[in-house]
């Protein structure tokens, strides 16, 4: 099962088939777009990205572990 380590929180999972929203971990504000996206199915892989805060500006990282 994919795990959001930082940046996003998963809404809907389904198979390596996931979206998720961006959220920033210095001010806590969660985006209003889902993005959707194939993770791998090994565990030591991960999907790496970033954004910038909309709120405060940070410069965040996404991570987000695959597998099932």
């Amino acid at each position: 099962m994919p795990v959001a380590i930082q940046g996003a929180v998963i809404v809907k999972q389904n198979g390596l088939q996931i979206s998720y929203k961006q959220k920033c971990e210095k001010c806590g504000n969660v985006g209003n777009n889902t993005t959707s996206t194939s993770v791998s199915s090994s565990k030591s892989s991960k999907l790496t990205t970033s954004f910038r805060c909309t709120k405060c500006g940070n410069q965040q990282k996404i991570e987000i572990q695959g597998g099932l």
